[in-house]
């Protein structure tokens, strides 16, 4: 069960300040929180043609001196192309009752080049333990992402303090909609004068203490909050964003002579090989920019304009691929995931719980996202593995991503080391790597440059108190290949201090993408009752050969080991003739990703407590 750390990725839509954002640490229970949300409102007014006005209005209470350098200060994201944000009250309330007013230099604007979004920063003067800060604003939004559609969620994590929170939306009496309450009880819903309005309230008096994380449902499944669309099911989402995204998929004549290049440079002749030879060519010289999707950018570009910039957000990359393959006769659909720590979606169907557009061939019964420029063809990155799939043309419920097969993701590291009579030793460290190891290795060391690598040799025996220096060969990065490799000599003075008495460990020599030391490491890690993490299987090898001078003379090696269980094996195998000492440990864990439970977490630290003491013991030479 080899944890994979997954990268959360933003939300859409450009929407302002989250309470997450600028509220407390998550508060223990039985200690007193740092900050109080005294009241706290969104409210949207919606048009007929989607375009809205986003009303936001809070204030808190700096309770500790902790939240003091927090409270100071906030922002409020915003699509300057199509949002305006008009702030209509910010202070300070001081403890005695003052109100020190933001003043114009109090207010920042800082753009962001690559999501072409902006943030505006509020600053609050003399903040102070006992003060409230204080701010309304709103966000006008001119244009929709989808027209003549809307919706939310709204969310608030139970393990920060609320005493009043409002939630209300208006849209156009006609609509129709759903909605969902997460916590929230409903105080208004009313038709009016052409209108609808739905009011919610929610407060939190007393701060929870953090339930343990959830990943098989959506990822604000445990917060208190409001889910609102005007999208009837998730396949309508899917539609709206394919109407506008497969008519931009067109066989142009720069993107046929350019298939037609490609496919002949490569000798692609079979569907599959054809696929291969064109997403690799995406992935390798279209650069990944952008946001994604978000206001005014849910229609991918012309082709031809991804083509003489080579670059493109995710859509623009899904779209010229889908191009490329209907010049060559091989149809394809585009998917939108979630690429984030979300493994369900809401049954409310909500724009901001997907983020990332990919490509779906459904006659190889493939996924491809060409933004993820080290990822081979045929495999995803692991945040967008076993992930909910919206498909834009020919949508099914239930449908996912496939997993990693078991026994994929594999590492063979052998590390041959001579050790001189004066103690220093020489070597060499050949790492062989397969799946999400080799996808995670490329991308690690493909800009390395020679003088990079030989300092990197050094770093790492540096970190353990000795002076080492070396150099690297690797394999080609922008071959896109399910394997990787790469091989390194070393040398490293007073590896052993000789004459002995004295023992050494069996360790790597050198940086490995997934040493055994790694799956051992789950003996010291907590576990919580009740969490799910995300997961992957693994099998690491390592093999040693120690070539021993005729003045160590070695008393004892480590007993061999076999250790098996359901889904996990360990094995240690030591073997010395003629002052030559081979080792070869392995570690085969069979865990089905992406999602682990608790008992799954428990077990695999139980088992990687039992390998531990091999891991650890030494070689004793006099």
């Amino acid at each position: 069960m080899k944890s994979n750390h997954l990268h959360t990725m933003a939300l859409l839509g450009g929407l302002a300040l989250l309470p997450a954002a600028w509220a407390a640490d998550a508060a223990d229970a039985s200690t007193s929180p740092a900050s109080r949300v005294t009241h706290y409102t969104a409210s949207y007014t919606v048009k007929p043609d989607g375009a809205h006005v986003e009303a936001r209005s809070w204030s808190m209470a700096v309770l500790k001196s902790e939240m003091v350098a927090g409270a100071s200060r906030t922002s409020v994201s915003y699509d300057p192309q199509w949002q305006k944000v008009t702030v209509t009250e910010a202070f300070t309330r001081k403890a005695d009752g003052r109100k020190l007013k933001v003043p114009k230099s109090g207010f920042r604007e800082v753009p962001d080049a690559a999501s072409g979004l902006r943030d505006l920063g509020v600053q609050f003067p003399e903040v102070a333990v006992g003060d409230t800060v204080v701010l309304s604003y709103r966000v006008t939004t001119s244009k929709p992402m989808f027209a003549r559609q809307f919706s939310i969620n709204e969310s608030f994590p139970k393990t920060e303090t609320y005493d009043d929170v409002k939630v209300r939306i208006d849209v156009p009496a006609g609509w129709w909609s759903q909605d969902q309450a997460r916590g929230f009880r409903e105080v208004k819903r009313q038709q009016k004068a052409g209108r609808q309005v739905i009011e919610w309230a929610w407060d939190n008096p007393r701060a929870l203490q953090a339930a343990p994380p959830v990943l098989s449902g959506h990822e604000l499944e445990e917060e208190a909050g409001v889910l609102f669309s005007t999208f009837r099911t998730h396949a309508d989402l899917a539609k709206a964003y394919g109407e506008g995204a497969h008519a931009k998929a067109v066989v142009t004549p720069k993107v046929k002579q350019l298939a037609d290049k490609v496919t002949q440079d490569e000798g692609a002749q079979a569907p599959r090989d054809v696929a291969k030879a064109l997403y690799d060519w995406v992935s390798l010289n279209i650069a990944n920019a952008g946001t994604c999707l978000r206001l005014g950018s849910v229609v991918p570009r012309d082709v031809d304009a991804i083509l003489d910039s080579r670059s493109g957000d995710c859509k623009d990359h899904a779209t010229l691929l889908q191009a490329l393959l209907k010049a060559k006769g091989i149809h394809s659909t585009q998917a939108l995931i979630n690429a984030g720590n979300a493994y369900g979606l809401p049954k409310v169907p909500v724009v901001s719980m997907v983020n990332q557009v990919i490509n779906h061939i459904p006659s190889l019964n493939l996924y491809l996202d060409t933004t993820a420029d080290s990822v081979p063809f045929g495999m995803l990155p692991f945040a967008e593995e076993g992930k909910p799939v919206l498909l834009a043309e020919g949508h099914q419920d239930g449908l996912k991503t496939p997993v990693a097969p078991v026994g994929f993701n594999q590492q063979l590291m052998k590390t041959e080391v001579v050790v001189q009579p004066d103690g220093s030793a020489t070597g060499t460290v050949e790492v062989a790597l397969r799946g999400m190891f080799a996808v995670n290795a490329r991308l690690r060391l493909r800009q390395l440059t020679q003088a990079q690598a030989a300092n990197m040799v050094k770093t790492f025996f540096e970190s353990g108190g000795q002076k080492g220096s070396g150099s690297m060969v690797k394999d080609h990065a922008r071959v896109l290949r399910d394997t990787y490799g790469y091989r390194t000599q070393f040398k490293v003075d007073g590896w052993l201090k000789l004459p002995g008495p004295g023992r050494f460990g069996i360790a790597p020599m050198f940086y490995s993408e997934s040493p055994v030391a790694d799956y051992l490491a789950a003996s010291s890690q907590p576990v919580v009752e009740g969490a799910e993490t995300a997961c992957s299987s693994g099998h690491s090898v390592e093999e040693y050969r120690y070539q021993l001078p005729p003045n160590l003379v070695v008393e004892s090696v480590p007993k061999d080991v076999k250790l098996d269980s359901d889904k996990l094996s360990y094995s240690a195998t030591y073997q010395l003739k003629d002052q030559v000492l081979t080792v070869k440990r392995v570690f085969d864990d069979r865990t089905v990703g992406n999602i682990c439970t608790s008992a799954q977490a428990q077990a695999y630290k139980d088992f990687a407590a039992q390998a531990v003491p091999d891991s650890t013991a030494q070689v004793v030479f006099k």
